[in-house]
């Protein structure tokens, strides 16, 4: 087990760095617009060198406060996660920095919970893959002052694709299935033409992404934020006072005859690019904008800097039945390599509270997930 430290860092020039944009500073920030506090600590192991550790705060009334630590820490990401023994490691790694993550929150916080950046990766091939190689959850058989618990719901998505910019772009194309790339060329015969709105520029791209946005939810029956939680990610983006963390948020837009077909929000940083957000009209998709999207974006990533591409959530298998196969369909198309992450783990401070509260959780899936659905196909 690797015994931490960790103290508080409150300096904002501090010169820790995060590689998962999920901890920066800028995001906790932005999370802070929309409901959320944050504390920011330097953590230390053996053998290491420092990391900022970033903690999203959220008030949960009647229960507390709810510490959320999204893509963090960054240890341990190296252990074999298909081995028993690198689990029992994990786990009681996370259980010491409970421990010691507990006197420096907030007195009302009654969980914390991880989604840790620990995964398996399976080459995205285009021949049979294996699909069973998926981390262990982390877990502890010694008695430990904080026990673990797998969450009733993720809140990262566990399984992703990611293509690998250090390769040539040849090579990139090369790993598309023969489709995609047709699809990208006849996007370009066909007159497509792709915008970028990125910098001081990006928050106009949302006057044509949300509508689009919106008539995705409609038409994919999913939950979307309010316009201005887009705008505000464009305009904390453009704010100098983060460009130490060399973050760029673009809006891409796909035209035809100057109609907007489809839309994308990206985010960069100088470790990854990630694909956050895609809209699409139910207009004209015989032009294939959305694949002409993403390539563009992709090599706007690799000539950025970044180290991968997240196309940011698919589900966890090739399995045709799944409400959302068109989505695996698509991303793994592009090459690259699936990922599966060990999903969102809860360390309860207060059991009595944590109880309750993933009851309250469960009957909110059960609504969102089942009933809603329900009740939008019967008026649909």
């Amino acid at each position: 087990m690797n015994t931490v430290t960790i103290k508080d860092c409150t300096d904002v020039h501090s010169e820790l760095s995060a590689e998962r944009f999920l901890q920066t500073r800028f995001w906790a920030e932005f999370k802070k617009q929309h409901g959320w506090e944050y504390r920011q600590y330097e953590l230390y192991a053996a053998d290491t060198h420092s990391f900022l550790l970033t903690v999203l705060l959220r008030p949960l009334p009647p229960f507390g406060l709810l510490a959320y630590i999204p893509m963090g820490p960054p240890l341990l990401a190296d252990c074999d996660s298909l081995s028993p023994e690198c689990a029992q490691r994990r786990g009681l790694f996370l259980s010491d920095l409970a421990e010691k993550l507990v006197p420096l929150l907030p007195g009302s916080v009654f969980l914390i919970r991880f989604d840790p950046p620990w995964e398996c990766t399976v080459k995205n091939t285009k021949t049979e893959q294996r699909e069973d190689q998926f981390p262990l959850t982390p877990y502890t058989t010694e008695k430990v002052p904080y026990q673990l618990l797998k969450a009733q719901t993720d809140i990262q998505p566990p399984d992703t694709v990611q293509l690998d910019l250090s390769l040539p772009l040849e090579t990139l194309l090369a790993e598309c299935k023969p489709k995609w790339r047709y699809n990208i060329r006849l996007a370009e015969k066909k007159g497509v033409e792709i915008r970028r709105f990125t910098g001081t520029e990006a928050e106009r791209g949302i006057q044509f992404f949300y509508p689009l946005y919106c008539e995705t939810a409609v038409r994919d029956g999913i939950a979307i934020h309010s316009e201005d939680y887009y705008r505000s990610l464009c305009r904390l983006a453009a704010d100098p006072h983060y460009a130490a963390e060399g973050i760029t948020v673009s809006v891409y837009g796909a035209f035809f005859e100057e109609k907007p077909l489809a839309a994308i929000i990206t985010l960069f940083t100088p470790y990854e690019a990630v694909y956050l957000y895609g809209a699409s009209s139910n207009e004209h998709r015989n032009l294939m904008p959305a694949y002409l999207l993403q390539w563009q974006a992709i090599q706007d990533a690799r000539n950025y800097g970044c180290r991968s591409y997240d196309f940011y959530g698919i589900p966890p298998r090739d399995d045709p039945d799944h409400p959302m196969y068109g989505l695996y369909r698509f991303k793994t198309g592009f090459g690259g390599s699936i990922i599966h992450r060990v999903g969102t783990i809860d360390i309860p401070v207060c059991r009595c509270l944590y109880y309750l509260y993933a009851l309250a959780e469960q009957l909110r899936a059960f609504w969102f997930k089942t009933v809603k659905k329900k009740l939008r196909g019967l008026f649909s």
